[in-house]
């Protein structure tokens, strides 16, 4: 069965909340009503009682109203006050006068009725099968102390009942209008809605592999629409770079690759030509070791940074002597430097200790060594610094080397990056060793940057935050 798309989904749900909202408010406004109404007719009611007390007067015996005939407004309010009027005799209950109206109707309570209404001042209703009357009770001495009269005034509650019933009408004809037009109203804006997002689906689906340069449109709104765009492109941006390290790596790998398996192979068929003696056999087997000990150093490297992306690397932190370090790594790497004929010099201050794992620093620093020397001409000069600048140990490696052009300075970190491969195809390597630098920079809460110009050298900074001397064990 197919789901229903989003935009029926948003108009039903629209509809339904609706609907929800007008049955809630429908039925507080209807009640609400209905109070209102009766408290307005009960109110009118008060007053028609207290304006017949002002006017009611005992004479031998005999309640009468008095007023003046010829004042027409007075005249009107006395015969609205005694549209629904009753006067009874106490306590014997008999009825003395009673208006017209409610002749006809036959309201007429028994006198033990009547005894009873006169002890309640509240209002009382009847209900009756043409109409509702609310009566409200006052009782009005006679004078003589054994004598009193009932007095009850009533008004219809018609008017209330008729209100509900205009208003329940309306809802009930209005409601469904209402409900109606704002589900085409709910149609039509869930439309306009969702047509960014089905521009967004159509421009996704014209994305492949081989187009990931393109880009969803941003309108510019600033809403949840671009916010998903903006993901997407950012996603789009994130993947096109993944893959274009994948072709650089694919391409690196390759020839790297390919040159020593090339070498491997052409070493063994030559072998196979003709009987050598012992010797000759040795110095075959001894060319191939140092084949297989750069694919080895190469599988290393990648086996390295695979596990440093799955988290799999672990190491304990101490105190460790940075500057015997950096000092004993640049001992050991002179000989290297010499025999390419570049000159290898250390500044190293004394006393700079750091937290961290002696081992991956070691590493450090020979990546950063080893990357510098090739990566310097003939003739060439190398030099490693340690000082101590605000609170952190800083490391600079510094060449005269080839340097590295400004287009390539913000991806020389990316892992399997080469600047130029034509310009260093005589270099080993697939550009690995930076990315594995950084990484052991950022697990030890440092930061490392390049400064370089083409033709005058490079320089790579490592900042790393010092430790006190007793911070630990001192490793070197």
């Amino acid at each position: 069965m197919r789901r229903m798309s989003l935009r029926t989904r948003l108009t039903l749900f629209y509809s339904a909340v609706l609907c929800v909202m007008l049955a809630v408010f429908g039925a507080l406004f209807y009640h609400a009503l209905g109070l209102f109404v009766e408290q307005s007719l009960t109110s009118e009611l008060h007053d028609q009682v207290a304006f017949l007390r002002n006017y009611a007067r005992v004479n031998n015996g005999q309640l009468q109203l008095v007023y003046d005939q010829a004042d027409r407004q007075q005249a009107y309010l006395i015969h609205v006050a005694t549209r629904y009027y009753q006067v009874f005799r106490l306590p014997a209950g008999d009825l003395i006068i009673q208006s017209e109206e409610l002749d006809l109707l036959g309201v007429r309570p028994t006198p033990e009725q009547v005894r009873t209404l006169a002890g309640e001042r509240n209002y009382t209703d009847v209900a009756l099968p043409s109409e509702r009357l609310r009566f409200q009770n006052s009782v009005i001495p006679a004078g003589d102390g054994a004598t009193s009269f009932l007095v009850r005034v009533g008004i219809p509650l018609s008017p209330a009942d008729a209100a509900r019933r205009g208003f329940l009408r309306s809802l009930l004809f209005m409601a469904p209008v209402g409900v109606m037009f704002a589900a085409l109203a709910g149609w039509q804006l869930s439309k306009r809605a969702l047509r960014p997002m089905k521009s967004l689906a159509a421009a996704t689906r014209n994305i492949n592999i081989h187009q990931l340069e393109q880009r969803l449109p941003v309108r510019g709104a600033g809403d949840e629409v671009d916010d998903v765009a903006q993901a997407f492109n950012d996603t789009l941006g994130r993947l096109e770079n993944s893959v274009e390290q994948m072709k650089q790596f694919t391409a690196s790998i390759s020839h790297e690759l390919r040159t020593p398996l090339t070498a491997l192979r052409g070493e063994a068929e030559v072998a196979l030509l003709r009987a050598h003696t012992a010797e000759e056999y040795q110095h075959v087997l001894a060319s191939q070791l140092e084949e297989f000990d750069k694919l080895t150093q190469m599988v290393n490297q990648l086996l390295v940074l695979a596990r440093a992306e799955a988290g799999e690397i672990y190491w304990t932190e101490q105190g460790v002597d940075f500057s015997e370090l950096a000092a004993s790594l640049a001992d050991q790497m002179e000989p290297v430097a010499g025999a390419k004929n570049v000159h290898l010099a250390a500044s190293i201050n004394q006393g700079i200790i750091v937290r961290g794992d002696s081992n991956w620093l070691e590493r450090l620093i020979l990546n950063l060594l080893d990357n510098a020397v090739k990566f310097t001409d003939e003739g060439g000069k190398v030099v490693v610094r340690l000082t101590s600048e605000d609170g952190q140990a800083v490391l600079r490696v510094e060449d005269t080397g080839m340097g590295i052009p400004a287009e390539a300075i913000p991806h020389v970190f990316e892992r399997f990056f080469r600047a130029e491969p034509s310009r260093s195809k005589n270099v080993q390597g697939v550009g690995l060793g930076l990315a594995l630098a950084k990484w052991i920079v950022e697990q030890h809460h440092g930061k490392i940057e390049v400064q370089s110009q083409p033709g005058q050298g490079s320089c790579f900074t490592v900042r790393l935050p010092k430790a006190t001397a007793d911070a630990g064990t001192l490793s070197s």
